[in-house]
Formats: structure tokens, sequence, C-alpha cells
């Protein structure tokens, strides 16, 4: 029998490799982002065409590369962080394998420009599929230059695997966000096919949050400070107010890199149970300083995976943290200092004697003697008081005590819900009554049984299929506003709204950009009457970044769905009226599919009446 183990080419083995390491042109961002840091940059540029697909190029100021460390950082395990095994038990920077370039030069065309201080002219390196096809001197800035083009040129199937380009450009801006925030003192900036995404100049910790996500959060979020032997934990986290019913802003550092710890979220999330609603999601910006000795993060490529040595103590410290600093807002929030009035005490008489404080009792009093019905109560006991002000305030809150409901009045409201109505709502569904139940479900009678209807289900379908209407062929009418509001979005969402300007057009919204994330509001479609405009709108946005993650469908459906969801959770657990439940039916039986929601959900639940002798045998 013949030998059938050999050892894999290079070339091949690289390409495997880097499969590991660069899953998407986010990940070449990521990798060259963090060298740069490492490098002591204070100034980095992210260059992007097509999402990253056709170029991928990072400037930075740093110490750049002698003409030998130019060639040799392209050779996989080539590092300059660690020397002896000690050393990966004390990481203190962002990279430390040597995989990044190594990985990148498999599946793409690099280009390096890179040139120290001490040389007069720097180094040129060019790499294709782990190919060095050039190597020579150039005349090049201080610092260093990469230059990545063709990702994936020579793995296609990877290529095809590639998600739209908004969805990779939403990856790159992450990845970027991810080291901008630990890095305050570095400028950076991220330029997208010729227009400027994030322009970020060096700043404390919270401007640099309020220049990423936008103006608004610069009154969104409030400090944190606990420090202890074992941990120091600091950042911002969002107020309250602000949760959102998806998860938002949710950022978690360790040592100045950006970490997923499911265990240490739940702190954070479980420390706002008692004061956010249900089903929403905090916002934070939380950065954890431990012993580097203490924690293991080389236990994935991406380094995104940390193991921590006392991690139920970190748990207890920073679920502590957060929820004393909720409570120092609270407080603080609740007390103006500047505005308290002075406590006025009387003067004391020092030649008079005290009153005594004198109780009065009625001693006939029997507690367990009969009432005598509605009619009157005999031996009531009244309150005798002995100052004339506290008389007046008894007979006060007397007057201000509601009277209890009779089982006359009880049974006037319950008939108010119980309204037989003679329209058909579909084909197995005539001659009904209407009711609402727990402010969630609508029962209505039918000819063979009952019908019962998820409110929110079925608004969110029958919003679904008006708004897609609104986009495709019939525009919403608006609902001036008398003042127009400004919002202000983060960069993301101010781009994807100036993608979406025209779609929003026909949901009813006039919307005219202001420049620096800005939008003038001048009218809003009729349903939001009141409702407030910019959470909304965030909501929606929110959603709609989701879904070009998880769902693979077009831009409207996208936009209807998104903005049907964000509707639907301002009116959820809403009282309807009698005729508010009969259009509500109405519409939603003569919609395309009555029996299931946009979002997958079952909207209705037919009972007739075998099935309920079935429940009764």
């Amino acid at each position: 029998m013949s030998d059938i183990i050999q050892l894999l080419p290079d070339s091949i083995a690289n390409q495997i490799a880097a499969g590991e390491v660069i899953q998407r042109p986010a990940s070449v961002v990521k990798e060259l982002i963090e060298n740069a840091v490492d490098a002591g940059a204070t100034s980095i540029d992210v260059i992007i065409k097509d999402a990253g697909r056709t170029l991928i190029q990072v400037i930075d100021n740093g110490s750049g590369m002698s003409e030998t460390d130019a060639r040799l950082c392209f050779e996989r395990h080539a590092t300059s962080k660690i020397k002896k095994v000690e050393d990966i038990f004390n990481i203190q920077t962002k990279g430390f394998r040597g995989e990044a370039l190594a990985s990148i030069a498999a599946v793409a065309q690099v280009e390096l420009n890179t040139r120290t201080a001490d040389m007069e002219l720097g180094t040129s390196v060019i790499i294709e599929g782990s190919k060095c096809t050039q190597q020579e001197a150039c005349n090049c800035a201080v610092g260093t230059s990469f230059i990545v083009k063709n990702l994936f040129f020579n793995v296609p199937a990877r290529r095809n695997f590639l998600k739209t380009e908004r969805a990779e450009l939403g990856h790159i801006q992450d990845e970027f966000i991810r080291v901008a925030l630990v890095h305050a003192n570095v400028a950076f900036t991220l330029n997208h096919n010729g227009k400027v995404i994030y322009n970020l100049p060096k700043s404390t910790l919270k401007q640099r949050i309020v220049n990423t996500f936008g103006s608004v959060y610069n009154s969104r979020i409030f400090p944190l400070d606990t420090q202890c032997d074992v941990v120091n934990v600091v950042g911002f986290i969002g107020k309250p107010e602000f949760a959102r019913k998806t998860r938002g802003e949710q950022y978690l550092f360790v040592n100045e890199r950006f970490i997923k710890h499911p265990y240490f979220n739940h702190a954070v999330v479980s420390a706002f149970e008692s004061v956010i609603p249900q089903e929403h999601f905090p916002t934070y910006f939380i950065y954890l300083q431990v012993n580097p000795q203490s924690i293991d993060i080389n236990i994935h490529p991406t380094k995104t995976e940390v193991k921590f040595q006392d991690e139920r103590l970190i748990y207890s410290i920073l679920h502590s943290a957060v929820k004393k600093s909720i409570g120092n807002f609270h407080l603080n929030s609740q007390i103006d200092f500047e505005n308290v009035s002075p406590i006025e005490f009387s003067t004391a008489n020092i030649h008079s004697q005290p009153k005594i404080p004198q109780t009065v009792s009625n001693p006939n009093y029997n507690p367990f003697a009969n009432s005598g019905g509605s009619s009157g109560r005999q031996n009531e006991w009244k309150p005798t008081v002995v100052a004339d002000g506290w008389q007046k305030i008894y007979e006060s809150i007397k007057e201000n005590i509601p009277e209890v409901p009779t089982q006359e009045n009880i049974e006037q409201i319950d008939n108010q819900q119980l309204v037989e109505d003679t329209s058909q709502i579909s084909d197995n569904v005539n001659d009904i009554s209407l009711f609402q139940t727990q402010n969630k479900y609508i029962i209505a009678k039918t000819k063979s049984g009952f019908v019962v209807i998820e409110q929110e289900a079925a608004l969110e379908r029958i919003l679904f299929e008006r708004n897609i209407k609104y986009i495709e062929n019939q525009p919403c009418t608006s609902q001036k506003l008398l003042f127009p509001e400004t919002l202000v979005f983060t960069v993301q969402d101010a781009e994807i709204i100036n993608e979406l300007l025209s779609e929003f057009t026909r949901l009813g919204f006039e919307i005219e950009p202001f420049g620096n994330n800005t939008f003038i509001l001048n009218a809003v479609p009729p349903e939001l009457g009141d409702k407030n405009v910019q959470e909304i709108i965030e909501q929606s946005l929110e959603a709609y970044k989701n879904n070009l993650l998880s769902l693979k469908i077009s831009k409207k459906n996208n936009l209807a769905h998104s903005f049907s969801r964000s509707l639907c959770h301002q009116k959820k657990n809403q009282i309807l009226t009698t005729e508010e439940m009969q259009s509500l039916v109405n519409e939603l039986f003569s919609s395309q599919s009555p029996q299931i929601s946009p979002s997958g959900r079952k909207i209705c639940l037919l009972f007739n009446e075998n099935e309920l002798m079935r429940l009764f045998r």
C-alpha cells in the first residue's frame, strides 16, 4: 500500500489558516488598525472602496519598519511582541501571534510602504498570494501605509460569500469604532468611496463617544467609576429612559481590547432590571483594567473572547458598580442642589412650658360590633385631632378619596367592552361580537366558535402591507408640523437615512439633510401623531441594520418591516374602542397573509365547536 499522507503546499496552508483570521474585509481593517496602534501611531487614516472588496488602505504615523522587518512581517508567526513562552501571559498589545499580515497576504494583493524616523528612504514591498513580487527603496513619510487590493482574488468561493456592500461596510464601521473608542488619544478617520464617514480628533473619552455616535449622546450617558484591587471599572452608561428594544451601543473592553463576554454583559443588564422596561437593552461603554496575568486572550484567533481567572468576583464588582452609578444618577437628577429652599425653624420661647401631646379615644368603641349594613355604621369612631391644622388636612384627604365602584358601575363598564357587531370579517366570521382582553388580544365570535387575534402581530401585518404600498405605488400623505424639529443621529444612522431619503419621503416624512448628521423634520405620517419621532426612527434604523446582517430582503421590504415594528412597539398594549377593533380586524382579514406577521409570529387562532368540546372531555 502506498503512502497517502503528504504535506500541504505553503500556498494552500496559508489560505486555510487565513480563513480563521480573515473572514471578511472588516477583519483586514481590524488587524491593520490594531497594528498601527501597537506601532505608537497618533493619527490613523482608513480608506475603503466598495466596502473593502476593491481597496483597503490604512495609513499611520507610527514608528515604521526597517527594510528587513518590512519583508519579514509577512512570514507566518513572525512577531516582535513575544520572545519567550512567559510573554504570552503578559500581553500588553493588540496583536502578538504574527498571523494577521501573513493571512492578509495569502488572500489579497498587498503593497507596503514604510519608513522609520532615522532612515532617509523607506521600503516598498509588493506581495500577491503570499509571493513577494517586488521589494525596493521608496520615498515615503515616517510611519506605515498598507494597501490591500482585490481581497479573496485567489479564493473566489470566499468572495461569493460576502454580503451586500451596505452590510460589509457596517462590519467595517463596527471594527473601526471598537478600536477608536478605546484610544481617544489617537486621531482616526474613515473614508468610503471618497466620502468621509468618521473624522475623530484626539479628545477625552466622553467626547470620543459623542463624536462617534452623535451630539445627542452628550446628554444620554453618565459616568461609571469604581476602583479596587481586582479590577478597575470606568466608562459611561446610558440613562435608563434611553434604553432600546434592540441591542444598541453595548461596548465592553478589557485592557484596551474589545471583548464579547455574555457573562459580564448579564451583570450590566441585570443591574438595569429595576429601572428599564422588560425586553429593553441599556447602552454602555465599560472599560475594565485587570492584571494581564489574570486573563487569557489566546483562546481565539480574533482575540475577542477572553478567559478570566476571577470571573465571579469581577461579575459581582461590575454589577455593583453599575447599580451604584445608576443610584447616583437618580439621586443627583432628583435633587437640585443649587435651588434647595432653606428650612425655616421657628424660634422657641425659653420661658414657656411646652405642651404635653394629648390623644382622645372613645372607650365605648367596639370594633366587632355589627356595622348595620350599608345604611350606616354604629359606634363609628372618628379621630379627634387636637390641632386645627391637622383637622383641615384630614378633611381635605377625606374629600379626595375616590368612591368605591358599585356592582352597577362594574356591569356598565363590562357592557361597554362587549358590543355586538353585525359586519362580516371573513368568509368564516360573521354576525360577531368583539372584545379586547389584557390589552393584547381581540376575541371575535364566529359561526362555529371564536377567533383569538394577537393585537400587536395583527397591527404589524397591517402596517407592513400599508407601508409597502406607500413605497411602491401610492405615497403616504404627510402631516405638517407647526414648528420644524431638528433630529441628530449617529454617523451610521445618518448615512442610512441619506440612502433611504426617497423611501422615507414616500412613507410620509419630510426630512431635509442639514449637515453634520443633522436633519430638519417638517412633516410626519399621520399615524405618528404626537409620538417621539426621533425614538421611532432610531428604533427603525436599529432593526434595519439588524435585518441587513440576518435577512436577505430588499431595501424597501427591510424599511417597511423595520418601520412597522417600531410603530407596533409604540402602540403595544393599547386599549382599543369597538370601532378601532372592528377596523383592525377588517383590515387584517383583507391583507395578503392574515395568519402570520412579517416577523414570523402567529396572528390568529381559530377555535371551532369540535375543538371546544375536546377541551372539556
